[in-house]
């Protein structure tokens, strides 16, 4: 009788200390901006350990496959200082090299400067993060106008598109590209 009361409280405190354990593993914030990455999607960690961490923390909307010029990339989908974005991670390794989060869907907007004006909305919390940005450049292709901008480990982008007036914005880790 001993015997069963102590297995059925060895069981019972097993059950209770995995549940704690996949609850702590739940409560990572997909969305916490680090130094290098946000949430489970972090620079030069394992590409496999990331995928598992996402699929199990935004399982809802996690996603995993061979992606953008062949390389294999982890996404899902978040909100971030009120805007609905994804987040990517890319590897051409077995390691992140690249995180990028994005407002959804293409934006429209009337002009270059309101299309700045929604980058700044966007960028609000890697400044409150990462403070203001220490470079400002911009870009001018045939089809649209690029503005970047860093601040801290992040370049946050506007491309923005005279000919729909569409205005893309994004914010990227592990971009290398030299201020021009």
């Amino acid at each position: 009788m001993i015997a069963r009361i102590a297995l059925g409280v060895a069981v019972f405190s097993a059950c209770v200390i995995a549940t704690a354990a996949l609850q702590g593993q739940r409560a990572v914030d997909v969305m916490a901006l680090q130094d290098d990455g946000v949430g489970p999607i972090r620079l030069g960690r394992d590409f496999d350990d990331a995928e598992r961490l996402a699929f199990r923390v935004a399982r809802d909307s996690a996603f995993s496959g061979i992606g953008c010029n062949g390389l294999a990339e982890i996404r899902y989908h978040g909100t971030l200082g009120g805007h609905a974005v994804d987040v990517m991670a890319m590897t051409g390794s077995n390691h992140i090299e690249t995180v990028e989060i994005t407002l959804q869907q293409p934006t429209s907007t009337h002009s270059h400067d309101d299309c700045l004006l929604l980058r700044d909305r966007f960028a609000e919390p890697f400044l409150a993060r990462f403070g203001a940005f220490d470079a400002n450049w911009q870009v001018n292709k045939p089809v649209s106008k690029e503005t970047l901008a860093r601040t801290g480990p992040v370049l946050i982008e506007a491309r923005w598109f005279h000919s729909g007036k569409d205005c893309y914005i994004s914010a990227r880790y592990g971009d290398s590209r030299a201020r021009q």
